[in-house]
């Protein structure tokens, strides 16, 4: 099966300021925050703590490592996305630096505009009218889902995205906002990040046994712009 993922960076990183104190200073340069302006920079100088996105965060992102990593062990193929205070919209794979940025404690008005520096919806909105997937899970909490889903400016990535089932984590508020088929939604409604990761294991759990689905020729694709349905496959 495609499986398509999309959640959010985490504070913690696998390497913390006191791991890259030393070879900052050797560089005279600070903790990476939120400028990518000296982005090079601080490439060359920790060149040797550069990981990938999916391997440098760490905390609450070890339930979507092991989410990602319970499909790839039955066989799917997942396009990992992930939204970041700093480098805006990543995949996976993409290297990254250690950084200390986040959207947490910032102003719905801030977020909108840094969302806009980064190009996250525009990214994310290229991206999903370019693939299709069997199943999609997504992870956001509020704050980073401004970023992609506002109702002030009208959008909406769920209009975008053509999968057969879509999964939602998120609190219950949410679930009116979801212009999608209420027979291939899965919503699951979570208080808090402790109630969040434990219903993401809970998932993971159930979904571990399950056999991949080979692709429907004959599925439905969504218009973006108008939120209907209509057949792909044969054409005249």
């Amino acid at each position: 099966m495609m499986i398509f993922v999309l959640t959010s960076c985490t504070n913690k990183k696998k390497y913390s300021e006191a791991d890259v104190r030393t070879v900052l200073k050797r560089n005279n340069l600070p903790m990476p925050t939120c400028d990518l302006n000296s982005e090079s920079r601080y490439r060359e100088a920790l060149r040797d703590y550069v990981l990938p996105a999916f391997q440098m965060y760490q905390g609450s992102f070890r339930y979507i490592r092991e989410l990602v990593n319970n499909y790839r062990a039955r066989g799917d193929e997942v396009k990992l996305s992930i939204i970041s205070a700093r480098y805006g919209l990543l995949d996976g794979n993409a290297p990254i630096v250690p950084y200390n940025c986040t959207f947490k404690g910032l102003s719905e008005e801030r977020i909108r505009q840094r969302g806009d520096e980064l190009k996250v919806y525009e990214n994310l909105a290229r991206f999903l009218d370019q693939n299709w997937f069997n199943q999609s899970v997504v992870i956001l909490g509020k704050d980073y889902l401004r970023t992609v889903l506002d109702e002030k400016r009208d959008i909406n990535f769920f209009r975008r995205i053509e999968t057969n089932q879509l999964t939602v984590f998120a609190s219950r508020t949410l679930k009116s906002k979801i212009p999608f088929p209420e027979k291939n939604l899965r919503f699951v409604a979570v208080s808090g990040i402790g109630d969040r990761n434990k219903k993401i294991k809970e998932f993971i759990a159930r979904s571990r046994f399950q056999t991949a689905l080979l692709p429907d020729q004959n599925r439905k694709r969504r218009d973006p712009n108008r939120g209907e349905s209509f057949s792909q496959g044969a054409c005249c």
